[in-house]
């Protein structure tokens, strides 16, 4: 009885040469014995097959030396492992280089999960990076380049260069995020959010610039940040201020108008620690609070509930556990429906 054998997958410049149609006799039949393996196999050499052809399309689009560029990223670009928190659901991502065939300078294999995806782009003498949160997804901790730390909250995507160069240290984010920069004097993280930049040092802040919000909004929790809008504005209205802690700058986008004040919200940042503190808040807006939070869609059933308020502290505590704190202390009822809560009068309530 024979015993099967396990045909180890080709390198990449092989598969890349048979897709190229430089393959020789041998190496066509080496391919095409592992592809033949398995459906696996199979899928993967066709999928690799489609990368290459849009790959391609590319660069004769671009018109670029591909000789010359490739012996440019082969020399900045080696395979390496790049790992991405949240520590509770850490994943792997692996990036591969591709040889050059066909036109291919660099192909960038692209792994993405449930939680987030994450991709580099390629340009020639510039190399950028993103990560993107999904819907419901919170990326509690990512390290840039230059060792600062920033974490996302949902629907989110940071932009930045695999390498900080020059005298700065500049990134997009879409989205809102918190960031804890490395202090490096000589070398100002600069973020663009929406119609603002913000400038600073070394210090920790919360950005939120969602497209669809009317505001842009800066908390600074240590140090200092400047926020400069880049909206040319009217000569009455203030083009930058500086934050200290505690303090909040808002860009209203229809005015043009960038304000300062003190931040009255002490659970801005709740969407990334879970912690939260209620102070006589109106139902309401604890249940704003906690769908924005959880990502949950809580709802109040009665009209009686908008009289309630809450006093509470809760330090990352799950949804369930601070809805059954609000059902007993106002004596409730709590339904649950798929993915909806329900918190509605009893009949107690009513007389």
């Amino acid at each position: 009885m024979k015993t099967k054998h396990s045909i180890e997958k080709p390198g990449w410049e092989l598969v890349a040469k048979y897709l190229a149609n430089e393959a020789n006799t041998v190496e066509k039949q080496t391919v095409e014995k592992w592809a033949a393996q398995s459906e696996k196999n199979n899928r993967e050499l066709l999928e690799t097959k489609i990368l290459l052809e849009k790959t391609d399309d590319y660069f004769l689009l671009k018109k670029f030396d591909s000789s010359a560029a490739w012996e440019k990223t082969q020399q900045q670009i080696s395979p390496k492992t790049i790992s991405i928190a949240p520590r509770e659901n850490q994943r792997k991502i692996y990036i591969s280089t591709f040889y050059k065939y066909a036109a291919i300078v660099v192909l960038a294999l692209l792994v993405g999960t449930a939680g987030y995806y994450f991709g580099l782009r390629n340009e020639l003498q510039n190399v950028y990076s993103e990560i993107i949160s999904a819907e419901k997804q919170v990326l509690n901790e990512y390290i840039l380049p230059d060792g600062s730390v920033v974490a996302l909250n949902s629907n989110s995507k940071l932009q930045f260069p695999k390498k900080f160069k020059n005298n700065f240290r500049e990134v997009t984010i879409t989205g809102e995020a918190f960031f804890d920069v490395q202090p490096d004097p000589e070398k100002p993280f600069i973020i663009n959010a929406g119609n603002t930049q913000v400038k600073v040092l070394g210090t920790s802040f919360n950005v939120n610039a969602y497209p669809e919000n009317e505001t842009v909004e800066v908390i600074v929790e240590t140090g200092t940040v400047q926020v400069i809008t880049t909206e040319k504005l009217n000569t009455l209205e203030t083009a930058e201020i500086i934050l200290n802690p505690g303090e909040k700058g808002t860009f209203v986008n229809s005015l043009g108008k960038l304000e300062k004040e003190l931040n009255s919200d002490p659970n801005y940042l709740a969407w990334k620690t879970h912690n939260l503190v209620f102070e006589n808040t109106p139902l309401m807006e604890v249940v704003q609070y906690l769908n924005k939070t959880y990502h949950t869609d809580i709802q109040l059933n009665g009209e009686n509930l908008n009289e309630l308020a809450l006093t509470a502290q809760f330090e990352r505590k799950p949804v369930d556990f601070i809805l059954n704190v609000v059902q007993l202390t106002f004596g409730l009822k709590l339904e649950q429906n798929n993915d909806i809560y329900i918190l509605s009068e009893n009949e107690t309530l009513n007389k």
